[in-house]
């Protein structure tokens, strides 16, 4: 009987002790994720000819910028691009980019996509 409530209460210590460590990973990523959030909305833009460039350190991520207008993007934003059918001389698929929503739709801010909406829906096209 004593081996059993032994064995039963080192479980419940190490189920504590888990928990524990779960819980504090859980603020750890959360804190980071904040922490890249705020940097990316912080982030307006840069020379899309430094980033996409030769002389780019490979040890530095590249920050998701728009090759056409050099606007930051959001990892929910993408760009207009159109992918040829045939291949090229390289073996590969030419992929012409027309821009992001900012450059190539002539948005101005993601809150004024509403508005823009909006006066599209008014207009009869």
């Amino acid at each position: 009987m004593l081996s059993f409530f032994s064995i039963l209460f080192t479980l419940i210590l190490i189920g504590i002790i888990l928990m524990f460590f779960y819980s504090s990973e859980d603020k750890r990523i959360d804190k980071e994720k904040s922490d890249r959030e705020k940097k990316e909305e912080q982030f307006q833009g840069a020379d899309p000819r430094k980033v996409y460039g030769k002389n780019w350190d490979k040890n530095v991520q590249r920050p998701r910028i728009c090759p056409v207008c050099g606007t930051g993007l959001k990892k929910t934003e993408f760009l207009y691009a159109y992918m040829e059918d045939s291949f090229g001389p390289n073996g590969r698929r030419p992929v012409h980019i027309y821009g992001c929503k900012f450059c190539y739709l002539g948005q101005v801010s993601s809150e004024n996509e509403k508005e823009s909406e909006n006066i599209l829906d008014t207009l009869d096209l």
